[in-house]
């Protein structure tokens, strides 16, 4: 572990212990108008531009999303076939339909011409993935969406702190989800916020997420949506309240040690290829992601280095409910089963020592040379 980053993290640490004590003292645990869940959506209003509502749970920030569109039983989503499955997951907890489409191969993200392929006369969103926390692609979504009047949602739950075209990750859309869980750039065990700019929307989502209640005249709280409870709790923001003050830090850390990795993993075989990113793109760096030219190349690379992994199970076609549920064309299937076994790389985890994963790319690099 560096210096620097080992001095951010032992600073860090020390608040987290900091908050955690002082909050469990101070029995005030209230989950909506708490201290650090408060901060946390001020500072990262700031980082990203736009109100922000925190939740329990980066899937429950995309079901919010949705719901707070009015997303539900009879309409269909297009989504990347390059997410995690509970990208789907939140699409089918609002009776919605999610649509498969195919992903360029170099960013893993789509591109206008894949979503147009998956539109159905029932098509009212696209939920754009920013893999791995990469934004490349987003620009033109957006402004395929906007030409055809479909809904632009952003799953960046990988993203936060990516930028396009000068712009943060999350504000090309509509509305965007985070993650915070244990494989996110700032994680606090698990945890979500949804972010958006329609005013209409975040008053919607804000009763939608805590028992569908707004405050009417008389000062009362009364439910005026279809809502349950995706609150994130103090506890759970008091984790997240220094990483989220500290993010600028933190995200010089990761995209050194990013950038380092896309040095040495070239080299891990000669059939690698790097994740393209936009020259317009900034990534989170989430994850660190290398292409082989066959499945079968993955394998090997996987058995001679297995610091490396695969980020998912199965491709996403291959999961139980998404193949119950999902529509998609045997093309667009065939093409997700390939890419998911050709693609392999790093996962930057919070906390982990980026010192020891690099130095471990190094010495493969230098084993090819």
């Amino acid at each position: 572990m560096t210096t620097t980053q080992r001095h951010l993290q032992e600073r860090i640490e020390a608040r987290i212990r900091d908050n955690l004590v002082g909050l469990v003292d101070s029995k005030q645990w209230n989950i909506y108008r708490g201290r650090f869940v408060n901060a946390v959506e001020a500072r990262a209003r700031e980082l990203v531009g736009v109100p922000c509502l925190t939740t329990n749970a980066g899937t429950s920030a995309i079901e919010l999303a949705l719901r707070a569109h009015g997303i539900g039983p009879g309409d269909d989503v297009v989504i990347p076939s390059s997410t995690f499955v509970a990208t789907v997951q939140a699409v089918l907890l609002t009776g919605a339909r999610p649509v498969l489409c195919d992903v360029d191969d170099a960013t893993y993200n789509p591109e206008p011409e894949h979503v147009a392929a998956a539109l159905t006369p029932a098509t009212r969103a696209v939920l754009f993935v920013h893999t791995f926390g990469n934004p490349s692609g987003a620009a033109r979504v957006a402004a395929f969406c906007a030409e055809r009047d479909l809904i632009l949602l952003e799953d960046a739950a990988q993203a936060f702190g990516g930028r396009i075209g000068g712009r943060p990750a999350g504000t090309l859309g509509s509305g965007a989800a985070f993650s915070f869980n244990s494989s996110k750039p700032m994680s606090c065990g698990d945890g979500g916020m949804f972010a958006t700019g329609d005013l209409e929307v975040h008053r919607r989502a804000k009763a939608i997420r805590h028992a569908g209640l707004r405050e009417v005249p008389d000062g009362r709280f009364l439910a005026h949506e279809i809502g349950g409870k995706s609150l994130m709790t103090e506890f759970q923001a008091a984790v997240l309240e220094p990483q989220m003050d500290l993010f600028d830090e933190l995200s010089r850390v990761r995209t050194g040690a990013a950038m380092s990795l896309r040095e040495a993993l070239p080299e891990v075989s000669p059939h690698a290829r790097l994740q393209r990113v936009d020259d317009d793109a900034v990534s989170a760096w989430q994850r660190v992601a290398v292409t082989l030219d066959t499945p079968a190349r993955a394998e090997e690379t996987l058995a001679r280095h297995p610091w490396l992994e695969r980020f998912y199970a199965a491709a996403l076609v291959d999961e139980p409910v998404v193949a119950r549920h999902a529509v998609f064309t045997d093309d667009v299937a065939h093409r997700c089963r390939d890419l998911w076994g050709r693609l392999i790389g790093v996962t930057l985890w919070p906390f982990q020592d980026f010192g020891d994963v690099v130095a471990k790319a190094r010495e493969a690099k230098a084993s090819h040379v």
